[in-house]
This record gives C-alpha cells, sequence and structure tokens, in this order.
C-alpha cells in the first residue's frame, strides 16, 4: 500500500487497504469467521477446503502499518521534523475528505479537496487562510485549534 502511494497509485493502494480490511469481510463472515476489528495472522488460500477462513488474530502487527498506511500515506497526513506534512494519494472517485489531527500540542482541522479527482498533487494549501508554499503546515506553539485546507489538481 505505502509504495503505492509512493509512486501515485492512489486508487491501487486504497484497493490493497480494503482487501486486508477485517471490517469489508462482514459480507462472508460465516466464511472468515473472525472479528471484523481485528487483522488475522492469515487467511487461508484457495488450494485449502476452508478457503477465506481467517486464522490466528491478535497475533499480528498489521493493525499498526495499516493505520500508519492508510493515515500517513493515504490519506497523506505525516509528522515530520518542520511540520505536519499532507500529501494525500487518494482514489481517483473521492471528493476528499476531513480530518482532525493533534500534532505537538496543536490541533490541525484538515480538508482535502480533489476537485479534478486526481490520485496525488497538492496544488494548493492553506493555513488559517493563507497560502503556504509546499506540503508542510507548520509548527503552531500556541496548543490552539487551526485549520489546514488542501486542494489536489
Amino acid at each position: 500500500m505505502i509504495a503505492e502511494t509512493l509512486i501515485g497509485r492512489g486508487d491501487r493502494a486504497f484497493a490493497y487497504y480494503e482487501q486486508i480490511n477485517p471490517a469489508a469481510k462482514n459480507d462472508r463472515i460465516e466464511v472468515y469467521e473472525s472479528e471484523p476489528y481485528v487483522y488475522p495472522q492469515n487467511i487461508l488460500g484457495d488450494e485449502h477446503p476452508q478457503f477465506g477462513l481467517a486464522r490466528n488474530g491478535w497475533l499480528t502487527g498489521t493493525a499498526s502499518w495499516a493505520y500508519q498506511a492508510g493515515v500517513q500515506y493515504i490519506l497523506g497526513v505525516r509528522p515530520t521534523y518542520t511540520g505536519l506534512e499532507i500529501d494525500p494519494c487518494l482514489p481517483a472517485a473521492w471528493e476528499g475528505f476531513r480530518m482532525r489531527r493533534v500534532f505537538r500540542g496543536a490541533t490541525y482541522e484538515i480538508e482535502v479537496r480533489n476537485p479534478r479527482h486526481v490520485c496525488r498533487g497538492v496544488k494548493l494549501m492553506l493555513v488559517d487562510g493563507s497560502p503556504v508554499a509546499g506540503k508542510v503546515a507548520p509548527i503552531f506553539a500556541d496548543a490552539g485549534t487551526h485549520r489546514v485546507e488542501v486542494e489536489l489538481g
């Protein structure tokens, strides 16, 4: 998933994310047989008589990697030394998203718009109404709430 975002393929990155998302398996729970909030260690393949059965939940580090892939790479909100980088790689069909992120004591209310339905490419970033060069929202020492608007294109 992360590699797909690094080369700008948001549709494929999100498709992979959905393929391993436990909650996406609820429509076939009678086969999957695992909790919808747990990443299993493995799912039996099509050569096995119990194809699709999830095994060994709670024994994997997949949840932390899925979080990193989803938030820091697909949504593209990553902490850096100089600020909060916002560089999404989304499915082209998405109109955008909103999220709230606390970073170094300040709250960032982030809105990403995708009017041109691209997978990647920050066209414009505003922080508290002012344009910012690049893709990094600055660090704020005031512990306040700051609005970040990003347009892809």
